[in-house]
């Protein structure tokens, strides 16, 4: 086989692959900025050393107690009928009631002021939660008037 013939072959195989693969979009994380008394919020915890830190956040639907027992007694209903319901079982799942977040391994960036910073409110986080990308982005206030800004990763949490 010639020399031209290869090139050519090897040069008709490389742009068929390359049509075939996918463009790496760029992914756009969230950053959340927390108030860390609101109701929204689950519950925090932040280590001593500030090398971990976890916040959840109910998802919207589920923010009220009452919301989230009247959600498990449906679904305690449904798989103490599931034999005779004619549910998939693998369809019967207690609902997420908040999303997670978590950061290990490394310090927050600390931050004097939150100008020229994109950020979302926990409302706007809970009218996107379905949106959610990893990594995303957790700042809160400190008492002194600067903030964190946690790298932090998701985990849907049931209880």
């Amino acid at each position: 086989m010639s020399t031209i013939k290869k090139i050519f072959i090897v040069l008709f195989l490389n742009c068929f692959c390359l049509s075939f693969s996918q463009g790496e979009k760029k992914r756009n994380s969230k950053i959340v900025f927390l108030d860390l008394k609101s109701k929204a919020v689950k519950e925090y915890t932040i280590d001593k050393d500030t090398m971990k830190a976890r916040f959840s956040i109910y998802v919207k639907k589920y923010e009220s107690k009452e919301e989230r027992d009247k959600a498990t007694e449906v679904y305690k209903d449904m798989v103490k009928n599931i034999r005779t319901s004619g549910i998939n079982p693998s369809e019967v799942r207690l609902p997420t009631f908040s999303i997670g977040f978590y950061s290990w391994g490394g310090k927050p960036e600390k931050l004097k002021s939150l100008k020229g910073i994109k950020f979302i409110t926990i409302k706007q986080f809970q009218d996107s939660i379905y949106f959610v990308k990893d990594p995303s982005y957790i700042i809160h206030q400190l008492k002194d008037g600067t903030y964190l800004k946690w790298k932090t990763y998701t985990m849907e949490v049931v209880d």
